[in-house]
């Protein structure tokens, strides 16, 4: 049998592993190795590799199983072992341990079924009896844990017996807690712990009261078990939970406490004064023995001579870090991922996501089922409030940011032989909406602190030709709009404003969007969301009824205005040649929630960015955004600029030790006159705009949206100090 292992690394895998091979078994163990002691390898633990070809190694995360393609390869069965052991492990993180111990285990399994391997044995606990509801326990029992291990064991195992069928067929093993000498040792485990205070310090501390019961067993007796389960038929054990230990050595811990302390002499026994411990469990092994005639082999008294005889070695201090499973965890903790440590977040954090409630749902329903999908009385709703939101006259709902600045410039008549000015720090689409239309774009360089147009670059880049000039509020941060407009005010150039970020922003007190025209995103990431869609805002009637009709194909009506109830009987006329860029009905009926949660939207992202001004302010690695004294920043985005000098690495590179650590960020903005379209044809080149230049190898955004809790703001923290701390630049 072709057996993979999870975990085999670890202690109860250094029994597994000799057991199955001699009883013929191929193993195929998967394992980072990262709780070895810094002295032993892989290799080290493992002498059978140089001798024998049933056994092999996969160097890896349970967590990364995308990384292994092969792992289940002509395997037959798995015993999972993988996972944090301990009660003083999970508490370290309670959310890591929830998606070690629990989402690895069904994404494993998962796998396992799709590959067609059907025996999947899991090393549970006793500990899921927790606080024991009866005097005796047995399988039948109800769970009852008081501790998140626990927890999270008896999680994994619901999930997996819920997934049972005829072609998979988990067994669960609650073990008792282990004991005894294994290739990998622990001494965080109360047998062997016990005997290494007592043969070091001459006593045994009993926490907890004493009087609570614990099963214990044999380490490798323990590893007998999961390999007679692995080999059991169906009939006997498939789908089913079995308590695997003994009856003889489940003891009252002060009674183990004297058992050890009488096995080695001299020792003295202290019963702490402090709470009860809510665990006790007693456990009963009747089924296991019957059903698969299992005998424990080793008695505790055996495991107290192998550890007695293992610290015999006077230089071997069994109270190092990689004895303690929790030891060693915090100091994984404290290294980057690629260095062979935890991430810091359990889960990943992304950049950024929508945030959406049962009315967004029920709003939706009611449009779909309303029958008006595309256009409809949502439309004009939304408009109004959207309007009243930035205290701007008039604003055109449209299919997308990128809609509004086309249809703007289309309504300015751009075409070709005009020339357009804006920011190489901006989303594609800006750029590439002015080329599309036959205008010439270029570009003005950026002010240092704010990545925004820098009005003294902006009037150098005047030509007799240039017909508009578009500011975009990078992040959410207004441009500094007096200025751009006094400059195009002295040659009659209209300015528009690309607000795709700056929903909330206000510029010297007015809300950026009241002086128009002024072109917003809805897009699924902005600060409100219509899935897709954008918004412009003018201060002119007839400027947007111009905009409206662009939009709908340049038909004076709308399919509301034509097969409404109002619908008049006459055949709907083309005015202009226009576009297909109307919002839809559905659309709205999203935007007219989201912006009922704007201010609270605002709020969150503006406390979030402040939180993070707070804790990175004084880091030399990197600079926090600057925010003008009169503006309002609309905090879309959070961008960060490392300080390269300070550092021995890339940007990129820190993107990518980020997301290893289970943080996603952005690189928003690359200077579009450094991406290959813009410099190979239109011939810019990086030192023409060297403020962008520099800056676009530099910046980094952070998560920022509203439903970021202060847990998640503190591990992205602690991520980059993390990972800037690894990456700082010798001295």
């Amino acid at each position: 049998m072709r057996i993979l292992l999870t975990g085999g690394g670890g202690y109860l895998g250094g029994w597994v592993v000799p057991v199955a091979m001699d009883l013929g078994h191929h193993v195929r163990i998967l394992d980072r190795f990262c709780f070895l002691p810094p002295f032993v390898h892989p290799e080290t633990l493992f002498p059978e590799l140089s001798t024998s070809d049933n056994l092999e190694l996969v160097r890896g995360d349970i967590r990364r199983l995308q990384e292994y393609p092969n792992l289940f390869e002509g395997v037959d069965a798995i015993i999972h072992l993988a996972g944090l052991s301990s009660d003083p492990t999970c508490d370290l993180d309670p959310e890591m341990a929830h998606d070690v111990n629990v989402e690895c285990t069904r994404e494993l399994a998962r796998q396992a079924i799709q590959a067609g391997v059907k025996r999947f044995v899991f090393a549970s606990t006793c500990a899921v009896y927790g606080h024991g509801v009866f005097e005796i326990l047995d399988e039948e029992s109800p769970s009852n844990p008081v501790s998140v291990f626990s927890r999270s064991k008896l999680e994994a195992e619901t999930a997996l017996l819920s997934m049972a069928s005829s072609a998979f067929s988990p067994v669960i093993a609650r073990m008792g807690t282990l004991f005894g000498y294994s290739r990998r040792m622990r001494f965080d485990l109360a047998v062997n712990h016990m005997v290494a205070t007592a043969m070091r310090q001459g006593r045994i501390l009993v926490r907890g009261g004493g009087n609570q019961w614990r099963p214990f067993i044999h380490v490798h007796d323990a590893a007998r078990a999961l390999l007679l389960l692995t080999e059991s038929p169906d009939s006997t054990v498939a789908g089913q939970i079995f308590n695997i230990g003994s009856d003889a050595q489940t003891v009252k811990v002060h009674d183990l406490a004297h058992l050890v302390a009488e096995a080695l002499g001299g020792t003295t026994v202290e019963v702490a004064k402090d709470d009860d411990d809510l665990r006790s469990y007693r456990v009963r092994f009747t089924k296991v023995e019957k059903k698969l005639n299992f005998a424990c082999a080793y008695a505790l008294k055996d495991g107290i001579g192998e550890v007695r005889r293992f610290l015999a070695n006077p230089e071997i201090n069994p109270f190092a870090e990689h004895f303690f499973n929790v030891d060693r965890m915090k100091h994984l903790r404290a290294l980057p991922v690629d260095a062979g440590g935890e991430p810091v977040a359990a889960r990943f954090i992304p950049l950024c996501r929508p945030g959406l409630g049962p009315e967004e749902e029920r709003a939706v329903i009611q449009a779909l089922r309303s029958g008006w999908l595309t256009s409809g009385p949502q439309v004009k709703t939304f408009e109004d409030m959207f309007a009243a939101a930035v205290n701007a006259p008039h604003a055109v709902a449209v299919s997308s940011c990128t809609a509004a600045l086309h249809l703007c410039l289309a309504e300015l008549g751009i075409g070709p032989g005009d020339e357009v000015i804006t920011s190489p720090i901006t989303w594609a689409s800006t750029a590439n909406t002015i080329i599309n239309m036959g205008a010439t774009l270029r570009f003005t360089d950026v002010d240092p602190v704010t990545l925004n147009m820098n009005p003294a670059c902006l009037e150098a880049a005047l030509t007799e030709r240039t017909k508009a000039i578009i500011p975009v509020h990078i992040a959410g941060h207004p441009c500094t709009m007096d200025a751009i407009r006094a400059i195009a005010a002295k040659r009659r150039i209209p300015v528009i404003e690309d607000a795709a970020h700056a929903l909330g922003a206000r510029y010297k007190g007015c809300p950026i969007g009241m002086e128009g025209p002024c072109c917003f995103s809805f897009y699924a990431i902005k600060n409100i969301t219509t899935m897709e869609g954008g918004m412009i805002t003018v201060n002119d009637a007839t400027c947007a009824s111009r905009l409206r009709l662009l939009a709908s194909n340049g038909m004076a009506s709308t399919a509301w205005d034509r097969y409404g109830r109002s619908a008049v009987s006459t055949p709907a006329e083309v005015v202009w040649p226009g576009y297909k860029y109307a919002l839809g009905n559905v659309n709205a009926a999203m935007g007219i929630e989201q912006l009922k949660k704007f201010e609270a939207f605002r709020a969150s992202r503006r406390r979030i960015a402040e939180m993070y001004l707070s804790v990175l302010a004084d880091m030399e690695e990197l600079e926090v955004p600057s925010v003008s004294a009169d503006v309002e920043h609309a905090w879309h985005l959070f961008i960060i600029r490392l300080n390269l000098n300070k550092l021995s690495c890339s940007r990129n590179e820190i993107v990518h030790d980020l997301r290893r650590e289970n943080i996603g960020t952005g690189i928003n903005f690359y200077g579009l006159h450094l991406h290959q379209y813009y410099a190979n044809t239109l011939g810019m080149r990086p030192e023409d705009y060297p403020v962008a230049t520099d800056i676009s190898n530099r910046i980094i955004s952070l998560p920022l949206y509203p439903q970021l809790s202060d847990r998640h703001i503190h591990e992205v923290v602690s991520a980059l100090k993390k990972v800037l701390s690894y990456r700082r630049k010798a001295r």
